[in-house]
């Protein structure tokens, strides 16, 4: 049972998922950017994003998994993770150029950057050593809120607070799966969680 929990866990917390997830938050959450961006302009901006940094990616791993140089979607060895890696870094920092220049609220910029720089740091990491991917994406959401409070004041504590629970939460579930050790998990939601955090600060 806990082992079907923290597959499902796994799942739904995917990293590819955590930039669609962290923009759903801000805009559906009570802020003045959710107020004064167009229903419309939401939609777009979430359907894009979903597009770049999860199906794209997603569909990559897919072809990768059918050619056969990948065994399993899990990519369970090092020489498996840096290919799809570095496709899922290139589609983000396509996205980042593409909000760059759009006329999109700024602070959706920064958090596709932050994310963009999180896969490229991961990229360079996976070539020595294994760390989590599911706890970089989730440390990313909550580094992410902690810089939105701080940079434009807005009243997210809340989220903050949850994403630091779920980051836990998605910690335990890597753990029980035997997917990562502790120092893997616990230097995945570092990595996230400081990546988009000083960029939200200091872009």
């Amino acid at each position: 049972m806990e082992t079907r929990l923290a597959k499902l866990i796994s799942f739904l917390f995917h990293p590819l998922l955590m930039p669609t997830y962290g923009f759903a938050v801000v805009f559906f959450s009570n802020n003045y950017i959710s107020t004064f961006t167009s229903l419309n302009l939401k939609l777009v901006i979430l359907c894009i994003t979903f597009i770049f940094t999860f199906l794209l990616p997603a569909s990559n791993v897919l072809i990768l998994l059918k050619i056969g140089h990948i065994k399993s979607l899990r990519m369970e060895t090092l020489n498996e993770r840096i290919v799809p890696y570095i496709g899922a870094a290139f589609y983000y920092f396509v996205l980042f150029y593409l909000f760059y220049n759009a006329e999109f609220p700024n602070i959706f910029k920064i958090l596709i950057l932050g994310a963009a720089v999180s896969i490229l740091l991961t990229v360079f990491i996976s070539f020595k050593w294994k760390i989590s991917a599911h706890t970089i994406g989730i440390g990313g959401i909550a580094g992410a809120s902690l810089g939105i409070i701080y940079r434009l004041q807005l009243d997210m504590q809340f989220i903050l607070m949850l994403s630091l629970l779920f980051s836990g939460i998605v910690g335990y579930a890597r753990l029980k799966l035997n997917a990562h050790n502790p120092a893997q998990v616990y230097s995945g939601f570092v990595l996230g969680f400081f990546t988009e955090l000083l960029i939200m600060i200091f872009y």
